[in-house]
C-alpha cells in the first residue's frame, strides 16, 4: 500500500512539475511559426503595426526566437502577423501566447487569432493554437 501511495506521487509531482516548470524545446533548424494577432493600441491613435512591436519588445524575453524582418506586417486592419525562427516549441508558445495575450502593456490588447508552424522536410506546415481566449 505504501509503496502504491509512493509511486502515485512520485508520477503526479512529476506531471506537475511538467506543467509549470519552463522547460526548453528542441529546435528545428530550417521551420518558423507565423502568429497572427488581432492588436488595438488605445489611445494617442498608437497604429497596430507599432502596438505589435511594443509587445514583441515586452515578450522577447520569454523565448529564445528571434523576429524575422521585418518583423510586424499589418495583414488587415488590426490584424499583424508576426514571424519567428525557429519555430516555437509547446513550452515556448504557452509563455509567449500568455505574454502576448495578458495585458502586458498599457492601452495595447491583443489577441492570438492564430498560429502555423512551417518545418522543413516533406511535411511543410502544422496548425496550433487558434484564438481560443476570451475576447481580451
Amino acid at each position: 500500500m505504501t509503496a502504491a501511495v509512493v509511486v502515485v506521487a512520485f508520477f503526479g509531482i512529476d506531471a506537475l512539475a511538467d506543467q509549470t516548470q519552463n522547460r526548453p524545446d528542441r529546435s528545428q533548424p530550417g521551420s518558423a511559426s507565423e502568429i497572427v494577432l488581432s492588436v488595438e493600441g488605445r489611445g494617442r491613435q498608437q497604429s497596430p503595426v507599432y502596438a505589435a512591436e511594443s509587445l514583441w519588445g515586452a515578450c522577447r524575453g520569454t523565448v529564445e526566437q528571434s523576429l524575422v524582418p521585418p518583423g510586424p506586417v499589418e495583414i488587415a486592419p488590426g490584424r499583424v502577423r508576426l514571424v519567428t525562427e525557429p519555430a516555437l516549441g509547446p513550452h515556448a508558445w504557452r509563455r509567449l501566447r500568455g505574454c502576448l495575450e495578458d495585458a502586458t502593456l498599457d492601452l495595447v490588447r491583443a489577441r492570438v487569432v492564430s498560429k502555423h508552424d512551417t518545418m522543413p522536410g516533406p511535411t511543410t506546415a502544422t496548425r496550433s493554437g487558434e484564438g481560443r481566449r476570451g475576447s481580451g
